[in-house]
């Protein structure tokens, strides 16, 4: 089936520190503050033109809030609605602003326990004039933002336990497509990338070993221009006396990768250059096998598998 999701388009992060965090996703990172409400802040990367991409609020300790997913139109929230309930699972609607500069949504936890939002309309408020670009076509001048700030949102690890079964249903139930998975030599799958849109990516759905342990997010990945950008980021946390977690390259998606954590929340951000867009509507999925390569990673390591629980 095709899907009626037309992107991925924020994450809503807890922290128990705003304040703290927000020196980490503003000063370090740099991401925008388009507008702080009370104990939450709403962040974009600099060439988005959506209201925020991150929703960060404080809260009594780190948690994922939801992941919200853009629907193609705004008649498909109704229609996810009755295919949701149809298979028993209760949606909540959420009106208009309550997440500020985004419309009415649905929000509804998925089967093996993540929280989605679906919504279709978000503003696309302008900056001030004088970090605005002269160009039309972009939003903020660089010679006004963060030199490493990264460009937009590209995708999100999430971990689970039951990562097949939770594979399948984006498949089935969202119509999301597989684009890579990743087989272990006992034939079991370690990991499934998703999208539902042309991008290499946007939700890699990662198996859990512990199966103890409740569905998780591992990152939200960003764009940048160039693999240079990745080590301007890296100088950038240097200074900042904010280790980092791997830089190098992945096989699977052959995406450059820098992952550094928020020392207040943990949130892992990843800075992602590289990589590649699938429009063929014929696409076979790329199909690895334990033992094509030596390790996952095509140059590098990534150092810890700290993440993140709703």
């Amino acid at each position: 089936m095709s899907s009626n999701l037309a992107r991925l388009g924020h994450v809503a992060l807890e922290t128990p520190d705003l304040d703290g965090s927000l020196e980490f996703f503003v000063d370090a990172v740099g991401f925008e503050e388009v507008v702080r409400d009370g104990d939450t802040s709403y962040l974009r990367a600099v060439d988005e033109f959506d209201h925020h991409s991150i929703v960060l609020s404080e809260a009594a300790e780190s948690g994922v809030d939801h992941i919200g997913w853009q629907t193609e139109a705004p008649e498909y929230l109704s229609e996810f609605e009755t295919i949701l309930e149809d298979e028993g699972i209760e949606v909540t609607w959420v009106d208009a602003g309550t997440e500020l500069g985004q419309g009415e949504a649905i929000r509804f936890t998925t089967p093996t326990g993540h929280e989605f939002e679906f919504y279709y309309e978000m503003e696309k408020p302008d900056p001030p004039a004088e970090r605005r670009s002269k160009l039309k076509n972009k939003t903020y001048s660089r010679t006004t933002t963060n030199p490493i700030a990264p460009r937009r949102i590209d995708h999100t690890q999430l971990w689970d336990p039951e990562a097949n079964d939770f594979r399948e249903w984006l498949q089935n139930t969202l119509g999301f497509r597989v684009q890579e998975r990743y087989n272990r030599a006992d034939g079991s799958r370690w990991g499934t990338f998703l999208s539902a849109n042309g991008n290499k990516i946007e939700a890699a759905v990662i198996e859990d070993e512990d199966a103890s342990n409740e569905p998780a997010l591992h990152h939200i990945a960003y764009k940048v221009d160039s693999a240079d950008d990745l080590f301007g980021a890296h100088d950038a946390m240097n200074e900042h006396g904010i280790p980092t977690d791997g830089i190098g390259q992945h096989s699977i998606s052959r995406g450059k990768f820098l992952y550094v954590r928020d020392p207040v929340s943990g949130h892992r951000i990843e800075f992602n250059a590289g990589g590649y867009l699938v429009f063929d509507p014929e696409w076979e999925p790329i199909e690895w096998e334990e033992g094509d390569l030596e390790d996952r990673q095509w140059i590098g390591q990534i150092e810890s598998k700290k993440r993140v629980e709703y």
